[in-house]
């Protein structure tokens, strides 16, 4: 096993014979360590009606494992003074862990333990389904994320691994047994699809020794699956539109989106500085100088995408008064269709700047750091990504920007959903 080091960041890694990634980098600011685990578990892996399964394994990997119960695991990450936190992603199931440096070998133990022996008791199973159907009710309740969800699930045709809800549906939840889950782990988390990154106060080759001698010698439990299969798709040939009223509330909720592009597209840093050019700060950007500084029509307006192993969405979002919605969707309009027109200098200059600088300040902090790492390395884009990633920020010139704005912001090709009180659909049209 060679070690390979990146260029200026102390950050070093090395591949398991079983196929697990780990990498250690080292900040002595403080006596603690962050670690983060990545595989490849998230939402996307779903089996086919059994949506939801990713987020309820990651809810139950630390409620027993091996010999020990939900209470013994959560006392004794308690007394060894640790937070831990697993949750479902789009393409991943992350575990955040934060800890004092002098504990590591205790946890490094207890991570293997949560990640190869999970038991599923029947009664945490039942607890965990019934938090996850309550969670789906307030969900159902809440404008923002209904209307995220329904974007979504109109972006992407049924059976797409980006269409689905993340916590499932009440259907898909009730239909989950421990043995889905069983099947679900030893299928998905396995060692080659897994990545281990720890940083902060550490020495880098005696922690990547110590972390080996813990995890070298699992192996699978199960088939080893492939990385999931993320389709093209192909953006609405004419605009969809779609309203969901939802009684009692106030507030609307826009959200207008576009078939955005993956991870690892040429496109991307220059989508980037599209983004924040466009509103990714809510603030700053033509959102939010148009729609909610000078016009005043917004609680909040920005811009964001989500590039994964396929292409995610590219959207503009909104929180409204009812009253306001037809007035705040026609000037996001016309406030894509003036950035799809040209962008300026400055706007490249200013958001180039923002962005190349922001990339040091993700490192500063361990948990930001592993994050950046593990992403990093799912995504295959290296550890020294976070090295790299300035200069092509940098060299991002304007007409790749407007080339950008063509490619991933034609209206007419596009999704609006407004959720809310009442609205009629031929309104926001």
């Amino acid at each position: 096993m060679m070690p390979a080091r990146s260029v200026t960041i102390p950050a070093r890694s090395v591949r398991l014979d079983n196929g697990l990634l780990l990498i250690a980098r080292e900040n002595r600011a403080a006596r603690s360590i962050a670690a983060r685990v990545v595989v490849e578990a998230g939402c996307a892996f779903d089996p086919p009606g059994k949506e939801g399964t990713a987020a309820l394994l990651a809810g139950l990997l630390d409620r027993g494992a091996g010999n020990l119960s939900a209470e013994a695991i959560a006392e004794g990450f308690e007394f060894l003074g640790a937070t831990y936190v697993a949750r479902a992603q789009r393409d991943t199931l992350d575990i955040e862990i934060r800890l004092l440096s002098e504990h590591l070998p205790q946890i490094l133990d207890r991570l293997r333990l949560l990640l190869v022996e999970p038991t599923f008791p029947d009664e945490e199973v039942r607890r965990e389904k019934e938090s996850t159907l309550t969670a789906i009710a307030e969900r159902e309740q809440d404008t923002a994320s209904v209307a995220e969800e329904a974007l979504a699930a109109a972006l992407f045709p049924a059976g797409h691994p980006y269409h689905s809800r993340r916590l499932g549906t009440r259907e898909s939840i009730r239909g989950i047994g421990r043995d889905d889950l069983r099947s679900f782990h030893r299928a998905r988390l396995r060692p080659a699809g897994t990545i281990l990154v720890l940083a902060g106060d550490l020495e880098a080759d005696r922690t990547l020794d110590r972390a080996a001698a813990v995890f070298g010698a699992w192996r699978d439990g199960g088939t080893a699956e492939p990385r999931v299969a993320v389709p093209d798709v192909r953006p609405p040939e004419a605009p969809v539109t779609i309203v969901r009223p939802i009684e009692g509330k106030t507030q609307a909720d826009i959200a207008l989106g576009f078939v955005g592009l993956p991870r690892r597209s040429p496109d991307l840093p220059a989508a980037m500085v599209l983004n924040n050019v466009l509103g990714e700060f809510g603030l700053g950007g033509r959102l939010g100088k148009a729609v909610r500084e000078r016009a005043g029509l917004a609680y909040y307006a920005y811009s964001r995408f989500a590039p994964g192993l396929g292409a995610g969405p590219f959207l503009v979002r909104a929180g409204v008064a009812s009253g306001r919605v037809t007035r705040a969707v026609g000037l996001i309009r016309r406030t894509i269709q003036a950035l799809r027109c040209g962008v300026t200098p400055a706007e490249v200059k200013d958001s180039k700047r923002a962005l190349s600088a922001s990339v040091p300040r993700y490192m500063e902090t361990n948990p930001e750091a592993a994050a950046f790492l593990a992403d990093a390395a799912f995504y295959g884009l290296g550890i020294d990504y976070p090295d790299r990633l300035p200069a092509q920020i940098e060299a991002v010139e304007r007409r790749e920007v407007e080339a950008a704005a063509g490619k991933y912001l034609t209206l007419g090709r596009h999704v609006l959903v407004v959720a809310g009180p009442q609205i009629k659909e031929e309104e926001i049209r």
